[in-house]
Formats: C-alpha cells, structure tokens, sequence
C-alpha cells in the first residue's frame, strides 16, 4: 500500500481530497484508499472517500458494497453535522476550546453534507421499494434546502468578491414557496438562538464579505457547490412522472439543462468535485441519454459533447480505465463497434477494479450482439454469468437466447431451473419482471421452438430494442433485421416483429413504411388487455408512432394525441422508462 510523507500542513486537504479521486480514476484505487485514510479527522479526506465507495457501490449494485456505502455516506453527514453541532459549541462554552467553524469551513461542511444526502437518496431510491421511495425522496429535500440556502449565499459572496457570474451559475435557487423560506429562515433563527442563547459565536456568512475567504476560496466553492446543485436537478429531471409528483409533494423539482450548465461550470474548478463533474456529464451523455431514449433513436446526440470532454480530459486520465470506458461507449454509438471493442478491451485490460473490468466486458457482450455475431455474445455473456456476483440471472438469460439464436442450446436444465425460481420468486424490481417474463416465455418441452433460431433471435431482437441499441446497428445489419421481421414464421410476442420492422424502417427515415408498420401492430393486438404480459409491444409502438409523427413529419396534434394515450397500457416492460420519454417529449412539444 502506498504511503505519503506529508505532514498535515503541507497541502490543503480540499487538495489531497482532488489527489485522491484523480488516483481511483487512473486506475490506482488502492493508492487512492491509503491517501484517503491517511488523515482520518479530515472531513475533506473522508467525504472523497465516501464518495469512492459510492462510484463503486453504484457500478457493480453489489447489497454488500451498496451497506457499505451508505454507512461511509451516513458517517460522512454524522460529521458534518457534529463538527457545527451544538455539542461541539456546549465543548467550547464548557472548556473554552476553539472548535468553531471559519466561514470557508462551514460552506464547505454545507456542501459535503448535501452531496453526501444526494448520494444517500440515490443508494435508497435503488432499493426500488415504497418506503425507499419516501425515504429517498425526503433525504432529498434536507439536500435540497441545504443547497438552496448555501448556493445563494456562495453566489451573493462570488459576485461581491469576484464579480459577474459565468452563465452557467447565474441562477437562483428559487425557495420552494414563501411560506416555505419563511419557516426555514425562522426555524434556522430558533435554532441559532437555542444553541448559543442570543450569542452565537459562530454563525453562518450571510451579509457583507467574511473576512476569511478570499477570491480564489469562493471561485473554489462556487464550483464545488454547483457539482452538488447540477447532479441535483440533472438527477431529479430524470425521474418518472409517478417520481415526480413524490418531489412535487415534497417541494422541489428538476431543471435538466440548468444542471447540465451547472456540471459544465464545476468541472473548470479546482477541488474534488471537478473530476466527478466530468464524470458525471460523461454518464449523462453516453449513457442515461441512449438509455432513456431522451433524444429518440438519435442515440448520437450527446456523442459531440462527450467526445469533447474526453478530448479536454486526455492530459490527466489517457489510460483510465473509465475514460476508456466511456470512449467505448462513444464509438457504440456511433456505429463503430472495431473501435469500441479496441476501447472496451483496453479499459479491462488497464483496469486494476474488478468492478471496471465487469462493466466493460458487459459492453464486449453488447458489441456483439449489435454486431448480430450471437456466437461470441454468447462466450461473453457465459463468462459474465459465471463471475458476476450481482446479475447473474441476467447473463444467464441473454447467454441462453444467444445459444439458441446459434442452434446450440446447451443449457436446458439451467432454463428450467431458472423459470422455476422466477415462478416462486416474488419481483421487486423492473430488470426482476423482466426477467420473471421472458423465462416463462422460453420453451423448454417444446422441441419446434426450442430449436427454431427465429424464435430465439426475435427475443434478442426485443432485447436490442428496449434497450435502445437497434440505431447503433450498422445500415446492414438493420436491412438484414427488416428481413428477419419480413419473413418471421414464429414470433414470441404477438406483433413484436412490426414493432421491430416499423423502428428500423424509422432509423433508416422511410417514415411512411416505418408508420405503416407500426399502425399493423397496434390494430393486430387491439383486442389484447392493456395490462398483458407482453403490453410493452403495445405501448412502445404507440409512443414510436406518436414521436415520428410528431418531430418528424410535423403532425404534432396527432402526435401528441397518440403519446398521451400510452398512458392506458400499465404493469409492462420498462414502465417508468417509457413514461419519463413521453413525459420530456410532451413536455417540449
């Protein structure tokens, strides 16, 4: 394990918290570690390795590494407070200790103690429960009242000491309503007051300029804080509309391209938070925005911005892992999948995380499957399927429809018993429902389509499209998908080939084929329950028609008309993911 011959005074620990995660991202995790824990009492120190064990509980969703998170992040918010808490001011009463906050340290434990709680909400929003949902959703707003507060202020302080704000923090946070930063100011008043009895010795910077901070430690702040407050509302922005009335109920809300402007702006600045910015914008652009289809079948429109962001970041992290990582994903979507096999193989081969290495031998997996070559997804997703500690159900499944789309079904018995434990197994979660119904839709006694490759390879297809990997196929391979769908003799899902024909009609733009196709689909399955198993054919094609209708051939009464319909399907494939699509395309129509 590496070791540090600093003494405590040599480096602010704002600096050594910024070393540190610069480490971990150049695939040094274990030197990361030891900085971190090198000085214990630091809140900075602390707070960057928190957050360490976040990124990696996050990536992998393993239950051991998710506890041990959010105990790192409680620990971490426990610190915040008890280092401005009343029994750090009754020790200074009793024994005269100097244990006040300056204002530089009292911002900062602001903002480490809201990242923290943001951080927190996510772990629990994960557990994708009812009580997590309430939980996560009122840890979110002490958050967002502490950045509410604490944003403002930093931003009255940078504009007094250093001038006009760059555009991308030249916003408010607007209080919740009036009633609300009413009682949050009196509440705070009372509270000062108890604590410190009409004489607080320490109090937080509001009016006129604190004498400790200068111009450079508010540009600094002025970043870190806008880190916090950018994820915030980017996060929030991307929740489901049911999501969505929960924080509505709780008093705040989400502004996408404000915390993306905020992120941009962090992301300049000089402590810790910069390099998560990054990070984050990386996320966004490459994943979250293909994902949830926020741009339609267009997967390439944040393939710019993130290209950018590696371009700007090649000094510092050429050989991450993650970056590579995220290169990866650059050349997938832009249909260059040589490219992005050579990225996704290097990151596994610089990575020292065996996390790192997972995720992009997943995406390995997925080049081959948008490369339609079934054979090596399968050798892939087998090798996941054994090593993974977190999905294995997953890669079993996409390595038994790869199998059976090569004629080699290997692994009855393991079909068999996988139906067996998702018939007895109660689904909490979205990828579990999934799951639950495409094993049961696997034949297992039945010979004719336990060996008809259509069979199987209409189940990859499905798999292609709701994850929104179909525009990453080469021109080819989607003429040779329209074929599969022309010339279809057994189709899993009533109408699945349609669905499958009509959206690649519509990536190659002949829209009006594409239309047609879907229209078929939607009146063949008229007459099936909303809430069916397979609904998810249903409610896809009609959003697929709703949206071309409405951005690309102008119709948008009708297209609106037909989004706002998708509403009567419930209990389908990817729910929540739908609704947040249609949700941003009605709300920007």
């Amino acid at each position: 394990m590496a070791t540090f011959n600093r003494s405590p005074n040599d480096i602010p620990k704002w600096k050594l918290a910024r070393e540190g995660i610069q480490l971990l991202i150049n695939n040094k995790a274990s030197d990361a570690e030891a900085l971190f824990k090198e000085y214990p009492d630091s809140i900075h120190l602390y707070a960057g390795y928190s957050f360490a064990i976040f990124m990696d509980a996050i990536t992998t969703l393993e239950d051991d590494k998710l506890t041990t998170a959010l105990s790192a992040l409680k620990e971490t918010e426990r610190r915040c407070y008890s280092d401005n808490g009343w029994m750090k001011v009754m020790k200074s009463k009793v024994f005269g200790a100097e244990t006040s906050l300056s204002d530089t340290e009292y911002l900062e434990h602001q903002i480490i103690l809201a990242d923290a709680q943001v951080c927190m909400a996510i772990l629990i929003f994960l557990q994708q429960d009812v009580s997590g949902m309430f939980k996560g959703g009122w840890i979110l707003r002490k958050s967002w009242k502490i950045y509410q507060h604490t944003y403002n202020t930093i931003r009255s302080l940078y504009k007094e000491i250093v001038g006009e704000l760059p555009d991308a923090a030249t916003q408010n946070i607007a209080p919740l309503n009036e009633r609300d930063e009413e009682e949050d100011v009196e509440n705070v008043e009372k509270q000062w007051e108890y604590l410190y009895q009409g004489a607080p010795p320490q109090s937080p910077p509001s009016n006129g300029k604190p004498c400790d901070i200068d111009k450079e430690t508010i540009t600094r702040l002025m970043g870190a804080i806008s880190f916090g407050y950018g994820l915030f509302h980017l996060g929030v922005s991307l929740l489901p509309p049911s999501l969505l009335r929960v924080t509505s109920f709780l008093g705040f809300g989400g502004n996408r391209n404000l915390g993306i402007s905020n992120l941009m702006y962090s992301r300049e600045g000089s402590d810790m938070h910069a390099p998560l910015a990054t990070l984050a914008l990386l996320w966004y652009h490459t994943i979250v925005r293909p994902f949830y289809a926020l741009d339609g079948s267009n997967v390439r429109a944040g393939v710019e911005a993130a290209m950018q962001l590696l371009d700007e970041s090649q000094k510092e992290y050429r050989d991450s892992a993650l970056f590579l990582f995220f290169l990866g994903r650059i050349h997938r979507l832009n249909s260059n999948i040589p490219e992005a096999l050579n990225a996704f193989q290097a990151s596994v081969e610089n990575s020292i995380q065996r996390e790192i290495k997972m995720l992009s031998l997943h995406e390995v997996g997925w080049c081959y499957l948008i490369q339609l070559d079934y054979r090596s997804a399968e050798l892939t997703f087998e090798k996941l399927r054994v090593a993974s500690r977190w999905s294995r159900e997953f890669y079993t499944y996409l390595s038994i429809i790869c199998a059976g789309a090569c004629n080699s079904i290997k692994n009855v018995n393991t079909l068999s018993q996988m139906k067996t434990v998702y018939e007895n197994s109660p689904k909490l979660n979205q990828l579990g429902m999934f799951l639950s119904k495409r094993f049961a839709l696997c034949p297992t006694a039945d010979k004719t389509k336990l060996n008809d490759r259509t069979f199987w390879i209409f189940l990859i297809y499905d798999i292609l499209y709701l994850w929104n990997a179909l525009p990453s196929c080469t021109f080819d391979n989607i003429r040779r998908i329209i074929s599969d769908c022309e010339n279809v003799t057994v189709e899993p899902m009533l109408g699945l080939a349609l669905l499958i024909r009509g959206t690649c009609h519509c990536i190659l733009k002949e829209y009006e084929v594409g239309i047609e196709c879907l229209r078929q689909c939607l009146e063949i399955r008229k007459e099936l329950p909303h809430n069916a198993d397979d609904a998810h054919v249903s409610a896809f094609a009609q959003y697929e028609l709703g949206h071309i209708l409405m951005k690309k051939l102008g119709k948008k009464k009708e297209g609106k008309a037909m989004l706002a319909d998708v509403e009567r399907y419930k209990d389908y494939d990817f729910e929540q993911r739908l609704n947040v699509r249609v949700h941003s395309l009605i709300k920007l129509s």
